[in-house]
């Protein structure tokens, strides 16, 4: 037997690519090469090959090629904040512009996500694709940090316990400290400092 016995070896090509491997030569570039000499193997045998005699070996990013499309640079300091609809030194415009942005990704996607789910029950698929329910968990995740909408909701639900018990909750415009305590008092006892 030949080397690892694995398809690498057996083609006569396992020097080869040990040698590409220790001169610092990516799994994909490896792949390429052993494909310019008629052996088509995947990226898991490579590895695997090289694991077998102890070769460390580099992965690198393919590229999306997509024609047309070019990679988005930004540069920080460059951004042009006229094209927005907010004062870049007003903290709440831009928090606000956020969340709207982040409420209407992942109304787009609930969109979508719907349109597969009747898909499914039309027969056009089998299944809701996992990428899609995925995405959508992703983006309820950005936008629940976006909007701290958890804890409203949180907060609403233990307004109203207090509420059931019988005490008066002072609610303020948008969000509740906690460290106001002053703000709860019973409907039977009168308010005291």
């Amino acid at each position: 037997m030949d080397g690892c016995g694995c398809k690498i070896c057996k083609s006569g090509l396992g020097e080869f690519t040990n040698e590409l491997a220790n001169r610092g030569v990516s799994v994909n570039d490896i792949s390429l090469e052993l494909k310019s000499q008629d052996l088509e193997v995947t990226h898991t045998i490579i590895k695997k090959h090289l694991t077998a005699y102890d070769i460390p070996y580099t992965e690198e990013l393919r590229e999306l090629e997509i024609e047309g499309l070019t990679p988005v640079t930004v540069e920080l300091n460059q951004i042009d904040f006229s094209q927005y609809q907010f004062d870049e030194n007003n903290p709440d415009e831009i928090i606000s512009y956020l969340q709207k942005i982040n409420l209407k990704l992942y109304l787009n996607q609930a969109r979508i996500t719907l349109q597969r789910q009747q898909d499914v029950i039309e027969g056009r698929l089998s299944e809701v694709p996992l990428e899609t329910v995925r995405a959508l968990e992703s983006l309820y995740k950005i936008l629940e940090k976006s909007t701290a909408i958890d804890v409203q909701v949180n907060q609403q639900k233990a307004i109203k316990e207090v509420e059931a018990l019988g005490l008066v909750v002072q609610k303020p415009a948008y969000f509740l400290p906690a460290s106001n305590q002053n703000n709860v008092q019973s409907n039977s006892q009168p308010k005291t400092n």
